[in-house]
């Protein structure tokens, strides 16, 4: 990096270096797979007892794209992810279509990496299943991550089941309500947003006449926005609503709804928004209430840091949220790969990635305004949130550590 000089006191040898990283979620796993490639030893925990992830879908974005193609799933997704080839956000009643968001083979010449759709899930096992092969005993689930203390140049984390260990590096992945944050910076509610989702998952035969006038769509009307696309090669449709509310904040992430609470929300949206709610089985049908937090000034204390939702979580209008922690788990193993030292990695990724994050993290906030105005019309014709702020763009693998 230009401009600046890195110093530290840590000797030892790079490749002897041991990182621990709290959270097990798609950020965790990328940062520990990208850690490996550089040749550090990585040991990751988790609190769940097993490993898995929401049935829900994943956009994956080009630059989010890149990070996987890094740590080497380029392969994993050209085989199972979904390539809409057009893509738009269209009038909540009419279905017009108001401005088209992708054409994924301009996005190939463009930006080198596909445009994907999946079910996060598939990308979460297949993370998992690459960090283990490169270490078959990298991933400690039951551990429920409580404190760490740090002395001299090693950090020990302490777990609820009684264990500990000591590390040279500890990274918190564990998401918007982050223990690790807590500890670094003191505990910080997060801010409810007054935003509400609901997502579901249906079987695409029976709603694929539904499935128009693109592969990929955003319905957007007043307060509320609703998105759904083809996952598992097009046999599955992956539901997003999102709608402004003040009367709910209940905590969770599989809170279950109903299809005709869903419906009251949506009643006035066009019949084929309604066709594939209506389709959801019993059972299959979530809500949660959407929390963001303010940006932090600084990420990283000593030898410990933060990484994805612990330190930039952000609302998902600009479909960026598992991107920026893609980005951040490759970006964490380039600076470790580029360093002398610990202390120069933790600098080169702090100072990589914050301005970024908080610019993504305070344009989503503003696009929900965007996506959810009384008079949708009137973005007829405009450029989609992510294409005007030049998100596609960045790299991963040539952007500047």
């Amino acid at each position: 990096m230009v401009g600046h000089t890195f110093t530290s006191v840590m000797k030892i040898p790079m490749r002897n270096v041991h990182v621990l990283v709290i959270g097990a979620g798609i950020g965790g796993l990328t940062a520990a797979l990208a850690l490996q490639r550089a040749g550090l030893k990585v040991s990751v925990f988790e609190a769940a007892l097993q490993l898995g992830e929401l049935g829900a879908g994943l956009t994956i974005s080009p630059n989010a794209t890149h990070a996987l193609e890094y740590v080497g799933l380029g392969p994993y997704m050209a085989e199972h992810g979904d390539k809409p080839e057009t893509g738009a956000s269209v009038h909540y009643q009419t279905g017009e279509v108001l401005y088209y968001t992708q054409r994924n083979s301009e996005f190939r010449e463009k930006y080198g990496a596909e445009y994907y759709q999946i079910h996060r899930a598939d990308v979460h096992g297949a993370l998992a299943d690459a960090v283990r092969a490169n270490d078959a005993n990298a991933i400690h689930l039951s551990h429920a991550f409580k404190s760490f203390v740090q002395s001299g140049e090693t950090v020990s984390a302490t777990f609820a089941n009684g264990q500990s260990l000591t590390g040279d590096v500890l990274i918190g992945c564990d998401g918007v309500r982050s223990v690790v944050r807590g500890e670094l910076f003191g505990v910080e509610v997060p801010r409810f947003t007054g935003q509400v989702a609901f997502r579901g998952l249906v079987d695409a035969e029976p709603v694929r006449e539904h499935i128009v006038p693109t592969p990929s769509s955003t319905a957007m009307g007043p307060g509320r926005i609703f998105t759904r696309y083809f996952v598992r090669k097009g046999k599955l449709v992956n539901f997003v609503g999102i709608a402004r509310t003040d009367a709910w904040k209940e905590e969770g992430w599989r809170i279950p709804a109903t299809v005709d609470e869903m419906l009251s929300v949506y009643s006035d949206f066009n019949e084929h928004a309604r066709a594939i709610i209506k389709s959801t089985p019993p059972g299959q049908l979530f809500k949660w209430a959407l929390f963001d937090r303010n940006p932090l000034p600084q990420w990283t204390k000593g030898r410990v840091t933060l990484l994805g939702d612990a330190a930039h979580a952000m609302l998902p209008f600009l479909g960026m949220g598992a991107a920026m922690g893609f980005e951040d788990g490759a970006i964490i193993g380039r600076c470790f790969e580029a360093s002398s030292t610990i202390d120069e990695a933790l600098a080169r990724y702090e100072k990589a990635r914050k301005e970024r994050t908080t610019m993504v993290l305070l344009n989503s906030r503003k696009q929900g305004s965007v996506y959810q105005s009384d008079n949708p019309a009137s973005m007829r014709g405009q450029t989609s949130g992510e294409l005007r702020l030049g998100l596609f763009d960045y790299n991963v693998k040539t952007v500047e550590v």
